[in-house]
């Protein structure tokens, strides 16, 4: 299979590059195929084929069984889409979980002609075959999110889009009969959306909405973060707070790890800003980092966790390599990084596949496709393995990650995200039917770094 290309764009160069015949089949007749990512800062030249689809081997048992197969349980082959986001929750509220893909718009080749979000509702042991939720609407979408927005009880679908058109974030708002197909609250904000995270910033009660953000070409790149503060259920389509930097930023997360009992904002930044935490001061968040890296990389991707278990977050960031600051009484220090020859993180997660208490850190990377899991040890110290754990090798090009029971088990089951067909893939977890057949959480202490 051909090697694929990753070259570093930003958006007015990736629109330049498909009036190449290289894409178009030329010289060797070949059809050239050609992905940029959602938020047009990178794009990659694939094989002109795509392998075959691998049956999801025989599971295994014992220790050192990994807790994911060596290809997904399921997928939605023939379905052809790129995916932006993925969120997992109940939407019904009917005990399962569902789980909502975002797709977003390019400039690839072949082109890609859907670009709605849509919704594969749990059957109750296993998402639907095909999606029977579609939104009315195509704004490109680069993040999804589920959270209680308007103050009832049914969950409402965030949209963070954006493009090149800069489209408006969106508010598919819940009801008894589930997500409304239609928006009925667009950002005024002008601005390409990387990320769009719900939090009750202000401990008010109710959720408000944080944006990372980029601006459309060379000549207009950068944008503030904004935060939408929401009151009473009812969201501002302006935003209410903005960062002092403009800048192109793509994750975030919340958690209090200075220890005064409010969550601050970790955000990663792309080339030439730094990565940096912006301090949440008893409901107000400041203008201006209190934390950076000190480095201008090209990250993307940050989460919160307690690695080592000693009550104080930890910082992952989606870097050149993956690291993890280390947190003590609110003193970060870069105390782990992950081995591998290429770095170009889409999405990255935290999640206790294997339930011992501790985090597991999943990510995803754009041009190779590849999917790593990193086990924590919590017994030795809180240490994640450097090399993967468990890792999948897309066929597509790489774009996120969610995890979720999704088959019922009480086992959280990993979901993968491509630009590309299948665009989704399931991995059931693996581990559960050790413990049906008696096993022990303290029987698995032995992982193997290669994929059963």
């Amino acid at each position: 299979m051909k090697p694929r290309a990753r070259i570093l764009v930003f958006p007015a160069l990736a629109l330049a590059l498909l009036d190449s015949p290289t894409f178009a089949g030329a010289g060797d007749g070949a059809v050239r195929r050609l992905e940029i990512s959602d938020d047009g800062l990178e794009q990659v030249e694939m094989p002109a084929e795509m392998p075959a689809v691998v049956a999801p081997g025989p599971p295994v048992s014992g220790a050192g069984v990994l807790p994911f197969g060596a290809a997904p349980d399921w997928d939605n082959t023939g379905f052809r889409v790129q995916v932006g986001g993925l969120a997992i929750a109940d939407l019904e509220l009917d005990g399962d979980l569902d789980l909502v893909v975002g797709c977003y718009q390019s400039q690839s080749f072949p082109p890609y002609d859907d670009w709605r979000n849509f919704i594969y509702f749990n059957t109750g042991s296993e998402l639907e075959a095909s999606p029977s939720w579609a939104s009315t609407d195509a704004r490109s979408t680069g993040d999804i999110h589920v959270a209680l927005i308007d103050g009832d009880v049914w969950p409402d679908v965030i949209a963070g889009n954006g493009g090149f058109s800069m489209a408006p974030s969106a508010i598919y708002f819940g009801s008894p009969t589930g997500p409304a197909t239609t928006p009925a609250w667009l950002s005024t904000d002008n601005a390409w959306t990387n990320f769009a995270l719900p939090f009750d910033v202000d401990h008010d009660g109710d959720v408000d909405l944080v944006t990372a953000n980029q601006g459309n070409s060379s000549q207009d790149p950068y944008r503030p973060m904004y935060l939408f503060l929401n009151d009473a259920g009812t969201l501002p389509t302006t935003p209410t707070w903005q960062s002092a930097e403009i800048s192109i930023q793509n994750f975030l997360d919340f958690a209090d790890y200075d220890g005064d009992g409010w969550e601050d904002l970790a955000v990663s930044k792309w080339a030439n800003f730094e990565t940096a935490i912006y301090a949440n001061v008893e409901g107000d968040l400041a203008t201006v980092p209190v934390w950076t890296t000190g480095d201008t990389d090209t990250d993307r991707g940050v989460g919160w966790a307690d690695v080592d278990g000693n009550g104080d977050p930890d910082l992952a960031l989606g870097a050149d390599p993956t690291r993890i600051y280390t947190n003590v009484d609110g003193t970060l220090t870069a105390t782990w990084s992950a081995d591998g020859a290429f770095f170009g993180h889409q999405d990255l997660r935290w999640a206790d596949v294997d339930l011992d208490g501790d985090p597991d850190l999943a990510e995803i990377h754009f041009s190779n496709g590849k999917v790593n899991l990193y086990i924590n040890h919590l017994d030795s110290g809180g240490t994640l393995e450097t090399v993967p754990s468990w890792s999948y090798d897309s066929a597509g090009a790489g774009t996120a990650v969610a995890f979720g029971d999704l088959d019922g088990d009480g086992w959280p089951d990993l979901v993968v995200g491509n630009s590309g067909d299948p665009s989704v893939m399931v991995f059931y977890n693996r581990l559960a039917l050790l413990f049906a057949d008696g096993f022990e959480s303290g029987d698995l202490t032995a992982w193997s770094s290669s994929v059963p």
